[in-house]
């Protein structure tokens, strides 16, 4: 009998990297994508109705910090392996996911060799770090360490955006820097104004200056 292809579950909230990203998977004999997802709210009830063996989850997803939503898969979910597959290229988050006991942290920008490695060192229940991620010493306040933004209630993406707009951006100049539709980053922006208290830019431009983003 010959063996049925590993199952595996994108949950990415960029639906064009996904589409890609499940058409290279589907190419290969011994894996398949048994679903996508594009919001945080909706990744548990996937799992249950698709079964995947592993689950591929970025860093930034609608509604999370993709690394929580990760160690609640692992939490709620035996024998699922849980894989981050980001554009991160950032220490703390790859410390952060090993520390929670996800099984592997993979750039976006890695090649198909070694992405399909990654993803097959994971299925064989080993753990795979990208040795790509580069190791350098991130300022004392750093924007993206263990609890800055868990503190401050505020998602990985969100404080990507506040960068932007401290550098000036407009909403479609984001938009077009980080592949989302000008509607999401307006919906971001509102959360962001909501969850600090602020109304105008120049508050939140302070606020990114004081706190180091």
């Amino acid at each position: 009998m010959l063996q049925q292809p590993t199952r595996i579950l994108l949950i990415d909230d960029h639906q064009l990297f996904n589409d890609g990203l499940q058409s290279l998977l589907n190419e290969q004999p011994d894996l398949t994508v048994c679903g996508q997802v594009f919001q945080a709210g909706k990744a548990l009830t996937a799992i249950q109705q698709t079964s995947p063996n592993l689950v591929l989850l970025d860093v930034n997803i609608q509604g999370t910090n993709g690394i929580d939503l990760g160690k609640t898969i692992l939490d709620n979910f035996s024998g699922i392996r849980v894989l981050m597959l980001t554009m991160y290229n950032h220490p703390k988050l790859l410390d952060e996911a090993r520390r929670l006991g996800l099984h592997g942290y993979l750039l976006k920008d890695a090649s198909t060799t070694d992405l399909l490695n990654g993803i097959r060192t994971v299925l064989a229940g080993n753990t795979y770090f990208d040795p790509n991620v580069t190791h350098s010493h991130p300022p004392a306040n750093d924007p993206f360490g263990d609890d800055f933004a868990r503190r401050l209630n505020l998602t990985f993406r969100e404080v990507e955006i506040i960068a932007l707009i401290r550098e000036g951006l407009n909403n479609e100049q984001i938009a077009d820097r980080i592949h989302l539709s000008i509607e999401t980053v307006k919906t971001h922006r509102k959360n962001i104004y909501f969850k600090l208290g602020i109304n105008k830019v120049s508050d939140l431009v302070r606020f990114a200056i004081e706190h180091g983003i």
